[in-house]
């Protein structure tokens, strides 16, 4: 991929947090020379409710980039 991984912030283990992301494509795109996203690790089984997915993502609009990556469980 054309995506730099920047290290986490906040986080035992590596499981979700904070998540500097860098482009190789700068020259391409700008406006996503570096940015964060935010990654959200579900717990071994236990499940986000709808409502605190809505929060967990109304956060991060205000706060950060509005981008999450979300681990999911098979």
């Amino acid at each position: 991929t054309h995506w730099k991984h920047g290290g986490i912030v906040g986080v035992i283990g590596y499981g979700g947090g904070i998540i500097g992301r860098y482009s190789a494509l700068v020259d391409q795109f700008p406006g996503v020379r570096q940015f964060h996203t935010y990654r959200v690790n579900q717990p071994s089984a236990w499940f986000y409710t709808s409502e605190a997915l809505r929060k967990i993502c109304d956060a991060w609009d205000k706060h950060g980039s509005g981008i999450t990556n979300l681990h999911g469980a098979t």
